[in-house]
């Protein structure tokens, strides 16, 4: 970690605690679960996974986390959803992606697919005040676009059982994950320190058992600019990153446990 980002972090560190310790019930209720889940685990580890999950205090959302994905560390196993629910998943997520390209083309394209030089083209995206290729820009709406359609529909259908773009961390050596509040992240991202987000995960749709460290399926959008009805390739890591010469697919499976898919419109969802 950068000395600059160590010591603001340790700063803001400090007076969370503090803020913590002016609140009575709130201190004691975190402080104590956690001394009791870190107890017990030390005594009994193959208990950790529900103990952590007893001793989550609702205020106490990154403790909680903390301590949830100190527990799980090696815990791998191949998970599956079962089949209805598969399925609705699946028709969902496609839905979704296919609603995404056709309003995106509506509001930019005049409701025509782009060519390859359109595809192209540099444009300005104001969002980000950058300038940026036209696949780009249109590829960054698409998934917008989608991510709503599916937390209003999921939201509906499986409520509390699935994240959109949560942030892990994941420790390759130990196998252990760790899930990233929003607050964490836009803390970090504010204080200039967005080299620690190097190396984390962020799947488009993550569904799971209530628990986003217990993962079932994960999902990535792919909206390629041109569709010439293959499957996009999952994105490879360049070199110098973390996971240089693995792709996306071999992080998912390796951290979570599950096969991931892509979700691709008027291709559906694939491994």
């Amino acid at each position: 970690m950068p000395p600059r980002c160590s010591v603001l972090l340790l700063t803001v560190c400090a007076l969370l605690l503090a803020s913590c310790a002016g609140t009575p019930d709130r201190g004691r209720a975190g402080r104590y679960a956690l001394d009791s889940v870190t107890a017990k685990c030390r005594q009994r580890p193959e208990l950790c996974a529900e103990l952590a999950r007893e001793g989550a205090v609702a205020r106490g959302g990154r403790t909680a986390e903390a301590v949830a994905s100190a527990t799980r560390a090696g815990i791998g196993a191949l998970r599956v959803l079962d089949a209805a629910t598969d399925v609705l998943v699946r028709q969902e997520l496609v839905a979704c992606a296919e609603h995404a390209r056709s309003q995106v083309l509506i509001d930019h394209m005049d409701g025509k697919s782009p060519t390859p030089a359109q595809c192209n083209e540099v444009v300005h995206d104001e969002k980000s005040d950058r300038r940026i290729s036209r696949a780009m820009l249109l590829g960054c709406l698409m998934h917008e676009v989608a991510l709503a359609c599916v937390g209003e529909r999921l939201g509906k259908r499986l409520p509390g059982r699935f994240s959109l773009e949560q942030r892990y961390r994941y420790d390759r050596q130990s196998r252990s994950l760790t899930v990233m509040s929003k607050e964490e992240v836009r803390s970090l991202l504010r204080l200039r320190c967005g080299e620690e987000l190097r190396g984390t995960l962020v799947p488009d749709v993550v569904i799971h058992s209530g628990d986003p460290l217990e993962v079932l399926a994960v999902y990535d959008f792919k909206f390629p600019c041109v569709s010439t009805g293959k499957v996009p390739s999952w994105r490879e890591y360049e070199i110098g990153h973390p996971y240089q010469r693995k792709t996306q697919a071999d992080l998912y499976q390796e951290a979570f446990g599950v096969i991931p898919h892509r979700v691709t419109p008027r291709i559906g969802v694939t491994e």
